[in-house]
């Protein structure tokens, strides 16, 4: 009779409690490279189509990000001041290209295509000696980390002289590919819900952002990677490997250079057992480097920006609200927490398109949602268990994360002491999701049960294929009928 035995992994639980004979085998229905292949193969199809669905500049601010990855591929980091004004001397074409083809629109259906206006539009030459100040706002602020895909592509567009349209397209189709190295990455080493990091990797709402030119892309893609190593470091047998912490450490850096509002990612070092680093000073270490080391370049690269920025309203006031926030911590709390568990903004993540248009169909919202909750809860994959602790650990710092980029938005959006955040969109909650989706996963007996396995796959393909094809009649009857 063989001896039922289980392994202490610190917060995960290996179950090895079945005879050799009676393990739980791979099967069939559920191939091991197939969530990462699927998540490559369908989000390529999937983010292809979006770059050339979207008409150009139809996604939030893609005017601003364009104008800023095109001042970071010129090799400059910061932008200058000119009155009330943040930006720099860049070619004239770029604006007169969205003049062309937007004429200023100020709706989402106001961007539906128009064939002469795309005639004219791509008749523009870039001509770089005709130079003028074009402000880009706030997203002076941004690094060029989230600008690195768009800013690369646009180099070698400016190299071989592009129309600038055409630059448009250039630039989101690098951004797409950055955004698929880094989710393909995070779903082939994320050791449990594969399916479900890739039903977020594929979330209209993600692809969307990262078919475009905005800065999210990379910041959803660096998030969802820090995710998945940071469960494999804790999984991982042996200790700790310092290539992957490092590794971690840099997508850190990467993340605080791309968003400064996810800055509580950093707490999920917490979820690698102690254990793992050889010794109580070893862990502490590294616990401090992790975070310390984000932390401080990030506010050097705050206080360097410190005379560039530009209040978005004229009634914002960052300072007088800070001080509204110490002297009122009650107020502010409740008004965070009502915040941060508004139904609306978590049903809405999944799929609102253009400049906070109309969202996707109600009973497609929560087709989605319940197929992210299905996977989440039965996983599908292997027979690991998460503890208690590290159950609050994670959902910690969702809160964490999601109370910082909250408090970004106060600050920077709203009257001084008002009672609610109404700068807070549903996008935002994106890259952290994952997070509150870890917290439910079921016991391990769940997660590699034969059921699992053939339900969560089966479950993540058709409600992707299913959003996949909504998106695209969105699209059509929004901006082609």
């Amino acid at each position: 009779m063989t001896k039922a035995w289980t392994v202490d992994r610190g917060p995960w639980t290996v179950d090895r409690g079945a005879p050799a004979s009676h393990a739980p085998r791979p099967t069939p229905h559920a191939p091991r490279g197939l969530p990462h292949r699927f998540v490559l193969v369908c989000g390529a199809v999937f983010g292809v189509s979006l770059v050339f669905l979207a008409p150009p500049f139809s996604s939030p601010d893609e005017l601003a990000h364009f104008l800023r990855a095109y001042h970071c591929s010129q090799g400059k980091v910061y932008a200058i001041k000119h009155g009330r004004g943040t930006g720099d001397y860049l070619p004239v074409s770029l604006c007169e290209t969205y003049v062309a083809i937007a004429q200023y629109a100020t709706k989402d259906d106001e961007f539906a295509i128009s064939w002469n206006r795309f005639d004219l539009a791509k008749e523009i030459r870039l001509d770089p000696r005709r130079e003028s100040f074009l402000s880009f706002g706030n997203m002076a602020l941004y690094s060029p980390v989230p600008y690195a895909p768009q800013a690369v592509a646009l180099s070698f567009a400016r190299f071989w002289e592009m129309r600038p349209l055409y630059m448009v397209y250039v630039a989101r189709l690098a951004n797409l590919t950055a955004y698929l190295l880094l989710v393909v990455t995070a779903v082939r080493i994320a050791p449990v819900q594969k399916w479900t990091l890739a039903l977020v990797a594929l979330m209209p709402m993600a692809v969307y952002l990262a078919a475009s030119l905005s800065a999210d892309g990379v910041t959803i893609g660096l998030s969802l990677l820090i995710v998945a190593m940071t469960m494999d470091l804790a999984m991982r047998e042996g200790p700790a490997d310092w290539r992957r912490l490092a590794t971690l450490g840099l997508l850190l850096v990467l993340l605080a250079l791309s968003k400064q509002a996810y800055l509580g990612m950093v707490l999920l070092i917490f979820v690698v057992p102690g254990d793992k680093f050889g010794s109580r000073g070893r862990r502490w270490l590294v616990v401090a480097l992790m975070i310390g080391v984000p932390l401080a370049i990030e506010a050097a690269w705050a206080y360097s920006l410190r005379n560039l920025y530009v209040p978005i309203k004229p009634y914002v006031d960052p300072a007088a609200q800070a001080r509204w926030i110490v002297t009122h911590p009650g107020a502010y709390v409740s008004v965070m927490f009502k915040e941060m568990w508004k139904f609306e903004h978590h049903s809405l993540m999944i799929g609102v398109f253009g400049w906070l248009g109309r969202p996707f169909w109600r009973w497609m919202l929560n087709t989605y949602w319940i197929a992210l909750a299905a996977t989440a809860v039965l996983d599908g994959g292997r027979r690991f268990s998460l503890n208690l602790r590290t159950r609050l650990i994670v959902f910690g710092t969702y809160v964490a994360s999601a109370a910082i980029m909250e408090t970004f938005v106060y600050l920077s959006w709203e009257h001084v002491g008002q009672k609610n955040i109404e700068g807070v969109q549903p996008r935002y909650l994106v890259p952290i999701v994952p997070l509150l989706l870890l917290t439910i996963r079921g016991g391990q007996a769940l997660a590699a049960s034969r059921f699992s396995r053939i339900v969560v796959p089966r479950a993540a393909m058709a409600a992707s294929a299913l959003a996949v094809l909504a998106t695209w009649w969105i699209f059509y009857k929004r901006y082609y009928w």
